[in-house]
C-alpha cells in the first residue's frame, strides 16, 4: 500500500487558484481566494493563468446558431406574464455568467421600449470587472435605439462616492455616460459613440457625489470591459 503524500503549499495555492478561477470556491475558501487575489500579485497571476487555461478548452467548440423558435420558447418559460417592463427583468442577471449575457440580451433588449418595433441592428454587451474589489457590472448596448441597459450585480459603492460609467475610444477623451445605479438603469448611448461601438471600451470610476465635476474621470478606475457583439 502506497501512502498518499499531502499537497505542498505551492500545490495548495494552485488548487485554490484553479477552484476560484472556475467559480467553484465557497464559504471560507471563497473569502480567502478573493482577498488573496486583491492583495497578492503572485496569486492573482496564478488565477489569471488558470482563466487562460480554461478558456483555451473552449477553442474547439464551434458556435451554434439557435433556431428562431428557441426565442419564443425561452421567453414563455422565463417571462410568462406578457409585457413586463425590461428593467423588472434584469434580476435574471443576478448570479449568471457572462456567457449567459447573450441569452438575456437576446430575450430582453427588444422590450427596452415595449411599443417600438423589433430591433434590426446588432446588440452589444460587456462585463465590467476590475482588480480593486469584486465590483461586477453588466452592460447591454443597443446602438439602433441609442440605449444602454446597466446592472450592478456585485461589489460595493465606496462610502461617500458614486460610480460613473465612461466611454473610451481610441485617440479621444473619455465621455461620461452617466452614473452606475444601485441596481439597474437605462442610460443614453450618444450617436457619436454608437457609430464607433466596434472600438468601444467601457470603464467605471469612483467620483464625488453628482459625478466628476469637470467631466473627466478624477477617481480610481474600478472596472473596465471591452464591448463586443453578442
Amino acid at each position: 500500500m502506497t501512502d498518499q503524500r499531502p499537497p505542498t503549499p505551492e500545490e495548495e495555492n494552485e488548487f485554490l487558484a484553479a477552484e476560484y478561477a472556475l467559480g467553484l470556491s465557497e464559504d471560507e475558501n471563497l473569502t480567502t481566494a478573493r482577498e488573496r487575489a486583491r492583495r497578492d500579485p503572485g496569486f492573482a497571476a496564478m488565477v489569471s493563468a488558470w482563466h487562460e487555461r480554461f478558456v483555451a478548452m473552449t477553442d474547439s467548440i464551434a458556435p451554434v446558431e439557435p433556431p428562431a423558435r428557441i426565442r419564443t420558447s425561452l421567453r414563455k418559460t422565463l417571462f410568462p406574464e406578457a409585457r413586463v417592463p425590461f428593467m423588472q427583468r434584469l434580476w435574471v442577471w443576478k448570479g449568471i455568467s457572462f456567457a449567459a449575457l447573450a441569452v438575456v440580451a437576446f430575450l430582453a433588449m427588444p422590450m427596452l421600449r415595449p411599443d417600438a418595433p423589433t430591433v434590426a441592428g446588432p446588440i452589444y454587451g460587456t462585463q465590467l470587472t476590475g482588480d480593486v474589489d469584486d465590483l461586477q457590472v453588466y452592460a447591454v448596448l443597443d446602438p439602433s435605439r441609442g440605449g444602454i441597459a446597466v446592472t450592478r450585480t456585485a461589489g460595493p459603492i465606496p462610502e461617500g462616492r458614486v460610480l460613473e460609467l465612461w466611454a473610451l475610444l481610441p485617440d479621444a477623451a473619455p465621455v461620461s455616460l452617466g452614473l452606475v445605479p444601485e441596481d439597474t438603469s437605462h442610460l443614453r448611448l450618444p450617436p457619436e459613440i454608437a457609430a464607433q461601438i466596434d472600438q468601444l471600451t467601457l470603464a467605471i470610476s469612483d467620483e464625488p457625489p453628482g459625478g466628476a465635476p469637470e467631466g473627466v474621470p478624477t477617481g480610481q478606475i474600478r472596472a473596465t470591459g471591452v464591448v463586443g457583439e453578442i
